[in-house]
């Protein structure tokens, strides 16, 4: 079999290393097969949607494994304020496992003690999810990509295992800054598509590196230094507002950026999201990441998205959202640069 076959693509887009026995390559493609088509796949169950919402101790002790691990400490009165709102997202965790379509699994997280006021305030885009024109008026006013038909693409595309995608990082409470970390994160990876080399951008100012001018999550004066950039970019382009021009786009040039309603993923902890009717307004953007991929599993087509919430949170800082639906509005404004 010669180095360039189907099979060696295929194995690298779904495992991401490369096999040079026959033998090997066929059966691994079968479980990949398998994997890929649901066969071999089942989701875990989420556990804490068992809780009895009723029983105060099973509550309490909850809540007392949520502190330990994710290292909460409140005073007495704050205690209960947090315990509180804690049951109230265990049932709206509840509430959208229900209502889901897809394999998302919700439950407890690290914000499982933040009211909705205070995740939308802390960790999303108050600019967006206020409707304010500026946004959408700014982004319009790049070119626009033709539209891009006619094309084979592959069923499974991976940016990361292609080496073409940085380490997920955090955006930190209270800045509403992850406009900068997707915008950042898609100069990377086409940065890396460009020229082989991989860097961490500041998202604090400017293209220097993330070690020259690290990310502090607050608002201040800019430093920086033209003389220390060491990326650049040409322009930026708006993709045509469908998803299949979306996919063509990504399998074809890299990574890119969207602008979605993200409401959903405060309790978000694995799977593939596919909201319930109405259970998640395509117009109310509030949060910007970075598709790097796509694929099919279970018969639930999805996109690959990298979150600025740490890598801590969901599938190891990305989560998965159904493709073909135009889910949370992921369609109205994608965007890419041009390195």
């Amino acid at each position: 079999m010669n180095g360039g076959s189907s099979y060696e693509v295929f194995l690298l887009h779904c495992l991401g290393v490369k096999l040079t026995s026959p033998h090997t390559m066929f059966r691994v493609a079968v479980i990949c097969l398998a994997l890929s088509f649901g066969l071999l796949h089942a989701e875990a169950g989420p556990e804490e949607n068992n809780i009895d919402i009723d029983d105060e101790a099973e509550l309490r002790s909850k809540f007392e494994e949520f502190k330990e691990q994710y290292k909460k400490n409140y005073d007495q009165k704050e205690e209960e304020k947090r315990f509180r709102i804690f049951v109230e997202n265990l049932k709206a965790a509840k509430r959208m496992q229900e209502l889901d379509r897809g394999t998302a699994i919700y439950g407890i997280t690290k914000f499982s003690d933040m009211s909705d006021e205070e995740f939308g305030a802390s960790y999303l885009n108050p600019v967006i999810s206020n409707n304010n024109d500026t946004w959408p008026e700014e982004m319009l006013s790049a070119e626009v990509s033709g539209p891009l038909t006619n094309m084979s693409l592959p069923h499974f595309v991976d940016w990361r295992k292609l080496g073409a995608v940085t380490r997920v990082k955090d955006q930190g409470f209270g800045c509403g800054s992850c406009w900068a970390f997707g915008s950042v994160a898609n100069i990377e990876s086409m940065w890396y598509i460009k020229t082989k080399q991989l860097r961490e951008l500041s998202e604090q100012g400017g293209m220097m590196s993330e070690s020259e001018y690290p990310y502090k999550a607050r608002n201040g004066h800019c430093a920086f230094k033209p003389s220390e950039a060491i990326a650049k970019i040409r322009t930026f382009r708006n993709i045509q507002p469908r998803e299949e021009e979306m996919k063509i786009w990504v399998a074809n040039s890299g990574p890119i950026v969207v602008t979605m309603n993200a409401t959903g993923l405060q309790g978000y902890r694995g799977g593939i999201i596919r909201p319930g009717a109405f259970a998640c307004d395509n117009f109310r953007l509030n949060h910007v990441m970075l598709v790097v991929g796509y694929g099919v599993t279970r018969g639930h087509p999805y996109w690959i998205i990298k979150n600025s919430f740490g890598a801590d949170w969901g599938e190891e800082g990305y989560f998965r959202i159904y493709r073909g639906e135009n889910a949370c509005g992921i369609n109205k404004f994608p965007i890419t640069v041009i390195i």
